[in-house]
């Protein structure tokens, strides 16, 4: 592809020579002169030095090797994403029809120019819409219902009554509608608390490679449109998760939380359930909320705390060394002067700092004196 349709597809605006020939995508250290890179960040233009790339993406403004063309994007990751569409083109996608390997139960419908892959399962009642993809050792439980343009990699289980929207992407051993869970503790054992709703999943919804979303006891675990959820997530039962929310790796929602439009749980995150997570709300990896947070609101720690605040305690605390240090030395100092450290003995150099004495008020005033008499 010529360099200056390249810029088009990525709706850039070209600085160089046009005719140039663009092949494929390549690393910012090692791209070659039929590949295109990108920047985002100034701080990546020393590894330009490495590589001799037919195009850079880059931001309008950003000083680059003279000669270098150029393709300006006010976002170049977006951009560069384009032309990576543009030049290795869309995924392969099976073609349409019902392999001959994969059970089909009563009443099944399936519109246009779908497929359902080899050795897969499809429940009785099953409606899946018009270029939808099953690919091979999927399972697919009664009564589901897939929106247009779906996808749904293999060995990935959709059990009954669960509802997946259209454009939606679920990836490699997905669980949908598994049992929440729930017991009641009756006369000294565990007795399961029946898990009869639904999960839904609305238009646009991709989730990661592994993730599992319970189905709701009685009701509807709900994820609503444009979601994107990371492998390795927990959603559990009754959860209502908004609008555009990402919820990152290893992250776990607990039972009746409700996550507003627009959240953001980074990695390895946590959240209690029956709270409530305000719309716009960014909780910082491995978090953990135990209380509502209220709408904008920034969180990090565990438990969660502003995160300001939460940045502030830990600076105090990666300074804990050296501030033990000066207390020894002040203590030194002030036993030089008085033979004693304010009615306290000074605290040896070498000297190994235990927990507190109960009744003691920190580690490093003890043995306090009796007032005289």
């Amino acid at each position: 592809m010529k360099l200056k349709d390249l810029a088009q597809v990525c709706g850039g605006k070209l600085e160089g020579d046009g005719e140039r020939e663009i092949l494929d995508v390549g690393r910012i250290d090692g791209a070659t002169s039929q590949q295109v890179c990108f920047i985002a960040d100034k701080k990546y233009l020393p590894l330009l030095e490495k590589a001799r790339p037919g195009a850079v993406i880059a931001a309008p403004g950003m000083a680059l090797p003279q000669g270098t063309p150029v393709v300006r994007a006010d976002d170049p990751d977006l951009a560069f994403s384009k032309a990576l569409a543009a030049l290795r083109g869309e995924p392969m996608r099976p073609l349409p029809g019902i392999s001959e390997h994969t059970v089909i139960g009563e009443h099944f419908e399936m519109g246009e120019n779908a497929s359902v892959g080899a050795f897969s399962y499809i429940g009785a009642g099953v409606k899946l819409g018009k270029n939808v993809i099953i690919h091979p050792h999927c399972y697919v439980g009664d009564a589901v219902t897939i929106g247009d343009d779906s996808v749904v990699y293999p060995h990935v289980t959709i059990m009954e009554r669960c509802s997946i929207g259209k454009r939606c992407t679920l990836h490699p051993g997905v669980r949908i509608g598994a049992d929440g869970f729930g017991y009641h503790f009756v006369q000294g054992k565990f007795v399961k608390a029946p898990q009869r709703g639904t999960v839904v999943l609305e238009d646009e919804v991709e989730v990661g490679a592994n993730a599992t979303i319970d189905r709701a006891r009685f009701d509807v675990t709900l994820v609503k449109r444009g979601t994107k959820i990371d492998n390795l997530v927990q959603i559990a039962h009754n959860v209502q998760v908004g609008q555009s929310c990402v919820i990152a790796a290893l992250s776990g929602v607990a039972g009746s939380a409700v996550l507003k439009d627009y959240v953001q749980l980074g990695g390895g995150s946590g959240v209690a359930d029956h709270i409530t997570i305000g719309m716009g709300a960014k909780i910082a990896a491995k978090t953990g909320v135990m209380q509502d947070v209220n709408p904008g609101m920034r969180m990090a720690g565990l438990p969660a705390d502003e995160g300001k605040a939460f940045m502030r305690r830990e600076a105090a605390v990666r300074r804990l060394p050296e501030l033990v240090k000066q207390i020894r030395e002040l203590q030194a100092t002030v036993a030089k002067l008085t033979g004693k450290v304010g009615g306290f003995e000074p605290v040896d150099e070498e000297e190994e700092i235990n927990e507190p004495e109960p009744g003691t008020v920190t580690r490093f005033i003890r043995n306090r004196p009796k007032p005289e008499e």
